[in-house]
């Protein structure tokens, strides 16, 4: 590894993001055995788009090409959903997806998050075990999709441990 590159995405890079999210969300889904229900699988650039100029997309470049992205959107009382952290699978395990992981952290404090959640299938073990080693912990289970989901959250400022984060993030 020569460099890498942390940027804020651009409406110019939609094309490349889909193409990323695609590929690390088939791997996600294959692994849960729900390749039909990920939501992420269904997603058109028009949606990538919308993040875009609506939500935090960064994206992490190794050697120059992408290999990375997160989004994140800042919702009511201070809380954050972080939505669609791709990395490409044939870098995995390398540390790109924690670098990327800290980079929405500081992103987040900088603008004042009080906590981040997000969804992770539970059986994905290798996932729920990122994230635990990453400061989050299970807040709860959901089966509200076709396979269960870990709603995960980590506490960027110390909170009441029986904040309803799940009534500012809804069904995501």
């Amino acid at each position: 590894m020569d460099s890498i590159v942390f940027k804020k995405a651009g409406i110019a890079d939609s094309q490349q993001v889909h193409s990323l999210t695609k590929k690390a969300f088939i791997a996600y889904a294959h692994e849960i055995r729900k390749q039909g229900h990920v939501d992420a699988l269904s997603e058109t650039i028009e949606d990538v788009d919308y993040d875009i100029k609506h939500k935090h997309v960064y994206l992490c470049l190794l050697d120059g090409h992408l290999v990375g992205a997160v989004r994140f959107a800042v919702l009511t009382d201070g809380i954050a959903y972080l939505s669609r952290l791709a990395i490409d699978p044939d870098i995995q395990s390398i540390g790109i997806g924690g670098l990327l992981l800290e980079k929405a952290h500081q992103e987040c404090r900088r603008l004042g998050v009080k906590a981040i959640t997000l969804y992770t299938a539970s059986k994905k073990t290798s996932s729920v075990a990122f994230y635990l080693k990453n400061g989050y912990y299970i807040h709860s289970i959901t089966r509200d999709k076709a396979y269960i989901r870990a709603f995960m959250v980590n506490e960027l400022k110390p909170m009441d441990e029986l904040f309803d984060y799940e009534s500012v993030v809804g069904n995501r």
